[in-house]
């Protein structure tokens, strides 16, 4: 699974994300962990980490039959079909799971290990199912592994991996939006973050070979699902330094841009490109090259790396919002007519599954010209350029500016301030969001709302907190809607 990072870890559904990761960190876990001596098999493990799909297939041909070799051979698979991002490998993966359940059976391996890797099995093609909006049989899916997990865990205490399996999915769900809470009574789970993040720091203080992948796992938590990028910077570096493959250079890209520190993911993107074979076996690497580039106001260079991406994309998804930024590249170049183009290109693609193309559907349909100024703002403090967004903030003339536009204008300076450590100014710009939104259907206001509560709740006002966490839900249809309620879901939590 590859491209997935992208459209996951910073354009999904928060909670789908962390399931689409799955495959990615358990091959990482077992990958360094187990030490393996065949050289044969960690050739094979190295070429999968490395995205080179077609070397590694080959190379599993050629491996005797093994738990691992199996376990690789699966990853392999759901993988690939990950990668593509074409609906026909996705219904012919429906033939695949029930292949390869029944190849395990004739692995005969004892109950736990088989249980393990059912549930595995099980779980990758959830996120399958999950990606190509089959919501239900996904869920059934999880709920399969979820029950092999539990009991697994009760009918062998001592075995680890299962903990691992187990910890992820109390975790998620845990934190899933509200609007699948009767789907989780109807299957019968139980989410639990606490407990969940306890089986995960027990696997991974266990010294284990799956100890890696639950650290790991609890880093991307800690990132996507549970608001303290802080502290998944401090794991996955730890991660990173011990590391040398295309994956985790992604992996480490992705949280640090996520901490807005594009500047050391860019480092990072662009030893890659010296490093790796060309055309890169994950487009979503040229796509973020193409972020990070408009977040520094150099259209010239995002324009190169989004068209790098179109070309190399095999799949669908982040198409739509492509066109958009490269029209939002020309806008900033002040060349109208390429700009319309693209948006036109973007209006015309006919899919949006994501957050990141869902956004780019509602901007290009609103009535409200787009503002290239209030753009720069948003990029530039996204990645941690911030005197590139203070710049760009004062020069703004305000007296031009429409409703939605001011609404926007007081929150992106909200933003800026708060990510430059000055509270007091963010406090009241926050405010003074949520007043001038009143009940428009923008994320201005409910996300001002989710990061008041998260203020007010690392100076110890649980009162404030509490209020302000709440009040994200009072907002119904609004872009990100699913992201931020799940953030505020997860804060309020701490308050109970």
């Amino acid at each position: 699974m590859a491209c997935f990072l992208t459209i996951l870890i910073s354009k999904a559904n928060p909670a789908v994300r962390l399931f689409l990761l799955v495959p990615f960190i358990v091959s990482l876990g077992h990958s360094r962990a187990e030490h393996i001596s065949d050289n044969a098999l960690q050739v094979a493990y190295n070429q999968y980490l490395d995205f080179k799909f077609d070397s590694c297939n080959l190379s599993i041909e050629m491996l005797p039959e093994s738990p691992t070799a199996f376990y690789l051979k699966t990853l392999l698979a759901s993988t690939s079909i990950f990668v593509k991002d074409d609906i026909d490998d996705f219904k012919r993966s429906k033939k695949i799971e029930g292949e390869l359940l029944n190849s395990l059976r004739t692995l005969r391996l004892n109950d736990e290990y088989n249980n393990f890797l059912r549930a595995e099995i099980k779980m990758q093609w959830a996120i399958l199912k999950l990606k190509n909006g089959d919501e239900f049989a996904a869920f059934w899916n999880l709920r399969q592994a979820f029950a092999i997990s539990k009991e697994n865990t009760k009918a062998h205490p001592d075995f680890i991996p299962s903990f691992k399996t187990m910890g992820l999915l109390h975790v998620l769900f845990g934190v899933l939006p509200d609007k699948y809470d009767w789907l989780l009574s109807l299957l019968g789970i139980e989410g639990n973050v606490e407990l969940g993040l306890s089986e995960l720091d027990r696997v991974g203080r266990s010294g284990h070979f799956l100890a890696f992948e639950a650290n790991l796992t609890l880093g991307l938590l800690h990132a996507y699902l549970l608001n303290n990028q802080a502290k998944s910077v401090e794991i996955i570096k730890k991660i990173y330094q011990k590391n040398e493959h295309l994956l985790l250079d992604y992996a480490y890209a992705l949280i640090l841009m996520k901490n807005s520190q594009s500047d050391l993911a860019l480092k990072i993107l662009e030893d890659c490109l010296e490093k790796n074979d060309k055309p890169l076996n994950i487009p979503q690497l040229y796509y973020l090259l193409g972020e990070i580039r408009l977040q520094k106001s150099q259209p010239d260079l995002a324009i190169h790396y989004y068209r790098e991406f179109l070309e190399a994309h095999w799949g669908k998804n982040l198409i739509k919002d492509t066109y958009y930024k490269v029209g939002i590249c020309y806008s900033m170049k002040n060349d109208k007519e390429r700009a319309s183009y693209y948006f036109s290109k973007s209006k015309e693609f006919d899919w949006a599954k994501n957050e990141a193309d869902k956004y780019a559907e509602i901007s290009l349909e609103s009535d409200v010209p787009i503002s290239v100024e209030l753009m720069k703002i948003r990029f530039a403090t996204d990645g941690g350029f911030y005197e590139t967004a203070l710049k760009t903030l004062l020069e703004l003339d305000t007296g031009r500016l429409s409703e939605v536009e001011r609404c926007e204008y007081y929150y992106r300076s909200a933003r800026l301030y708060h990510k430059t450590n000055q509270v007091g100014k963010a406090i009241a710009l926050y405010k003074k969001t949520i007043e001038l939104q009143g009940d428009n259907a923008w994320y201005f206001a409910p996300n001002s709302a989710l990061q008041l509560g998260l203020v007010f709740l690392s100076k110890g006002n649980n009162r404030d907190a509490f209020y302000y966490l709440k009040l994200v839900n009072s907002y119904r249809d609004y872009p990100y809607r699913n992201s931020i309620r799940q953030k505020a879901k997860v804060e309020l939590k701490k308050l109970d």
